[in-house]
């Protein structure tokens, strides 16, 4: 028996009720996992993103729905939480979850072959006919495709990278204008940020010759370690109650310091409990400090999170913050400042 099969012919069933949009969720989650792992949850979770269903979602939100989701899978398997999804979903939004579904397995402008046959079982499973099917799967790849060569949905006056003040580096712009991106950028500084926990930025300064001299006598791993430590210490610990380092390394093959705090209320983004005061969610906070040419650099990324609970092991938590910062590293192209 396939996967498939196994999955959509199952009895099973949760005794927990879902949400309009934890149907819809659940049921592309499922159709993922029924056909390969090719599809995962950030793939479906920038698709859910983008339909109108879930607008209002914030981060933590959709982060919240993925773990309830998750635990009914550990509870009642993948078909009980098909079933459950199934029987909660409105027959009106069948075709926008077949649309969700389809857009996990576009490619290339495409649908291959095998994601082909796995959607024509599904829109069976689902009860949509082949001329619905056929025209919902094209009209997710013209989609997609105007995507790929449209104009970028954030810009800075119709170019999408950001150009520091010294010329010494331009970045690509990390944010979007329809999650609240915004820039705020100073003296030795650009901060990239939105309304769903996003933060990214770069601080920077020119190194003057006493500071040249530091470094070759002191050695660049020593320079940078109290540089960065120095930096947290005063620009961050010192305003946030309850903060500390949680770890520090330095990275001897891309000759960076790395450092990871914990901010308790000190997300840049609230959150609004029961008609209460808005109050900043906890957070995470990486920082990277590098030398490039002549300029000593910060890149700091956060981890948002309203419960420890939702936090994975402290290892991949480090991990993905470091992961977050060498990939944000890679879209900035250093030059020599003038």
């Amino acid at each position: 028996m396939s996967k498939f099969t196994k999955i959509f012919n199952s009895q099973d069933k949760s005794s927990i009720t879902l949400s309009l949009e934890e149907s819809v969720a659940a049921i592309a989650l499922v159709a993922a996992e029924a056909n390969s792992p090719d599809a995962d949850a950030d793939i479906l979770e920038s698709i859910l993103w983008d339909s109108e269903i879930f607008v209002e979602f914030s981060e933590d939100d959709m982060s919240e729905m993925f773990q309830h989701l998750a635990n009914i899978i550990a509870e009642d398997g993948l078909g009980g939480l098909f079933n459950t999804a199934r029987e909660s979903l409105p027959n009106e939004l069948v075709l926008d979850t077949f649309a969700i579904t389809a857009a996990m397995f576009v490619a290339d402008e495409t649908v291959s072959e095998k994601h082909r046959d796995f959607l024509k079982k599904f829109q069976e499973v689902l009860g949509v006919d082949d001329e619905e099917a056929e025209e919902i799967i094209q009209d997710v790849i013209a989609a997609y495709s105007e995507v790929e060569v449209g104009e970028p949905d954030f810009d800075l006056e119709d170019e999408p990278l950001y150009l520091s003040a010294q010329g010494n580096f331009t970045v690509s712009i990390p944010v979007d204008k329809q999650r609240g991106g915004r820039i705020d950028d100073g003296e030795g500084y650009v901060a990239f940020s939105d309304d769903f926990g996003v933060l990214l930025k770069i601080d920077y300064f020119q190194t003057p010759g006493e500071v040249e001299k530091l470094i070759e006598s002191a050695g660049e791993s020593a320079y940078l370690t109290s540089f960065l430590n120095n930096f947290i210490e005063g620009e961050i610990l010192a305003k946030f109650a309850n903060s500390k380092f949680l770890y520090t390394e330095y990275l001897e093959d891309e000759a960076a310091y790395f450092a990871v705090v914990d901010l308790p209320a000190g997300a840049t983004i609230s959150v609004q409990k029961n008609d209460g005061p808005a109050t900043r969610l906890d957070a995470y906070r990486g920082f990277m400090a590098f030398i490039v040419d002549d300029f000593c650099y910060t890149v700091s990324c956060q981890r948002v999170y309203e419960d420890k609970d939702e936090l994975g092991s402290f290892e991949s938590e480090v991990e993905g913050i470091m992961n977050k910062i060498f990939d944000f590293i890679e879209t900035i192209e250093f030059s020599e400042g003038e």
